[in-house]
């Protein structure tokens, strides 16, 4: 504010000094002087308020907002990456001594082809049209608890009906004992069996027959299986 005073006192000295002299001479003094101050009050006032206009004023800069950031984990796949072998490997395999030969080439454009030999016996064909017959020969199947001491005796059957013969024996002794008897009948069939009362059920070529008979301790028995009778001697 000095600075701008000092300046205007200057300039209205140097007006002052390039007016004509017979007009200065016209004016009295005291009003020479009482206009200088008020012009240069007039003049300090304007340009006193065009400086204030001019001066920037004080403005609040935004505040920044800090911004958090959260790392994510971000999985990258794995990618599987294969490694080429640059040699071949020549397998040459001799069937039926089991020895096998490994062998390594050096270069990859050449590859062997062979043929081997089949030296094994080729697998029947499966023809699911064929019947197939037992080889075995038939052993009878027992079923119970029996004391090594019951008094048995012999059974014969035998099958008479040139077909498949199933029979399935259930004996009572007279103690009590219960136990079972079963088997297949191809040709003829042998076996020792507790005495007592049995009950049978017999399949002869797909037909079922069922029956009861005795087993005795002095006599052996022989059952003759026929396709459509049971007999017992």
């Amino acid at each position: 504010m000095k600075r701008i005073l000092f300046v205007l006192l200057v300039l209205s000295l140097v007006m002052g000094a390039c007016l004509p002299t017979s007009f200065q001479s016209q004016q009295p003094a005291a009003s020479a002087t009482a206009l200088l101050a008020s012009d240069l009050e007039a003049t300090a006032a304007v340009l006193s308020q065009q400086t204030l206009q001019a001066l920037p004023t004080n403005t609040s800069v935004p505040s920044e907002t800090p911004v958090v950031v959260t790392a994510t984990n971000t999985e990258v796949p794995a990618t599987a990456t294969e490694t080429q072998n640059p040699n071949l490997l020549t397998l040459t395999a001799t069937l039926g001594t089991g020895t096998v030969a490994v062998e390594s080439s050096t270069q990859i454009s050449s590859i062997a082809v062979g043929t081997l030999p089949l030296t094994g016996t080729p697998s029947p064909t499966f023809n699911p049209n064929a019947s197939a017959t037992p080889t075995i020969d038939p052993q009878p199947l027992f079923h119970g608890t029996l004391p090594p001491s019951l008094p048995s005796n012999d059974i014969r059957i035998i099958n008479k009906a040139k077909a498949d013969a199933y029979i399935s024996l259930r004996c009572e002794t007279k103690d009590g004992y219960v136990t079972y008897i079963e088997y297949p009948v191809k040709r003829s069939v042998d076996f020792r069996a507790p005495i007592g009362q049995y009950t049978y059920v017999a399949w002869v070529g797909g037909n079922k027959m069922t029956g009861s008979f005795s087993l005795s301790s002095d006599k052996d028995l022989t059952i003759t299986l026929y396709k459509n009778k049971v007999t017992f001697k």
